[in-house]
């Protein structure tokens, strides 16, 4: 067989994987009109509601209310997904950081593609690798809220400044 006609059937094979592959994950929703990185799955592992939640292991002695902003993500991460977090942990730590002292503000980045924490996705809702906001009180959580727009904003650092604080800020004050 020619070099060519070698190149030309792998490269053939590998396309007909790809369409394979993609066919068989099936459809992938996008809530809420979120644009997505290519590394999020938008589908839980079977059985994850049986899961107990667990933050990182780590113990928090914590206020009886407190905000926190948990940065779901996967194992594998873009460049986007890095650059949300990175930025909203910035903008957290840098307007926030009595709040954070006090522990009454959380940042804690969590991957949900663990099996301890895989029940986020069905219990949160989460489209994608995403920032969500929770009030919680004696440990149970009481509201939540999906920041929604860190995906179109995260290009322009001013604006997704300005949405994070506004976002923490509101949830803060309702909290008082």
């Amino acid at each position: 067989m020619k070099p060519r006609t070698q190149i030309i059937l792998v490269g053939t094979l590998l396309i007909a994987l790809v369409a394979w592959s993609a066919a068989r994950r099936g459809p992938r929703s996008n809530n809420a009109g979120q644009s997505c990185g290519t590394c999020c799955p938008f589908l839980p592992a079977p059985g994850a509601l049986l899961i107990p939640s667990v933050t990182n292991g780590t113990t928090i002695n914590a206020p009886s209310q407190q905000v926190v902003a948990y940065y779901f993500h996967g194992t594998v991460r873009c460049e986007t997904c890095l650059k949300i977090e990175q930025q909203a942990k910035a903008v957290i730590e840098r307007q926030f950081k009595p709040e954070l002292d006090t522990q009454r503000l959380l940042f804690i980045p969590l991957n949900y593609d663990l099996p301890e924490n895989a029940h986020f996705l069905l219990d949160y809702k989460l489209p994608c690798p995403s920032l969500v906001l929770v009030r919680q009180k004696d440990g149970k959580d009481v509201r939540r809220t999906l920041l929604g727009d860190t995906w179109q904003l995260v290009e322009d650092p001013v604006k997704f400044n300005a949405y994070i604080e506004t976002e923490v800020d509101k949830f803060l004050s309702d909290q008082k």
